[in-house]
């Protein structure tokens, strides 16, 4: 009995001790959100006509994927450059392609959130004690299927086999969470 009352107590303290903890600290700061949603926008536009126009030149989507293994950091450290000191943006996801682009603890954490709210319109502030974080969720549009939808192409599959041999970025449907770009300004 008392080995069985023990073994108990020390599942239910190991479950608990295991048992994930969403220490992220969401702020109510509508200044701070607009700033960060839009220079996550400015820099999706920034990209957007870059991207555009690999699309238009070469359908298949062999050219974007081309474009964006590239160019994608080169562009994003660009943008970034251009930013008042202090800001940053980068991009991220549950299911990334570039390592490079990995979440952290706390994106997943915000991105499960998005997931499941499914509410993408709104930005997330994340306090970080030294900076905020404000999340911009990115839902799956129809330009980014060939490259990331459920029905890729041989041609593009065999371009993201050698370039991200663990790429984790597709099978995905219209509508769907994709990911966020983060904005991070310091205090």
């Amino acid at each position: 009995m008392k080995k069985t009352i023990l073994v108990t107590a020390a599942l239910i303290f190991t479950a608990c001790n295991d048992a994930p903890k969403d220490s992220v600290s969401y702020i109510n700061n509508p200044e701070i959100a607009a700033k960060g949603a839009q220079t996550a926008k400015a820099f999706i536009e920034s990209i957007k006509p870059v991207l555009e126009s690999e699309m238009h030149k070469d359908p298949s989507g062999v050219g974007a994927m081309n474009m964006c293994s590239n160019d994608a950091m080169r562009l994003t450290s660009d943008y970034n450059a251009q930013l008042p000191a202090g800001t940053s943006v980068r991009r991220t996801a549950l299911k990334y392609r570039n390592e490079a682009n990995k979440p952290d603890a706390t994106d997943a954490a915000v991105m499960e959130k998005f997931t499941a709210t499914k509410d993408f319109d709104k930005p997330l502030v994340v306090d970080m004690n030294s900076s905020y974080r404000v999340y911009k969720a990115l839902p799956m549009m129809k330009p980014c299927m060939s490259c990331h939808g459920d029905a890729i192409s041989a041609e593009v599959k065999s371009v993201i086999t050698q370039k991200y041999p663990n790429d984790l970025a597709v099978g995905f449907k219209e509508g769907e969470f994709r990911g966020v770009i983060v904005t991070e300004i310091k205090k």
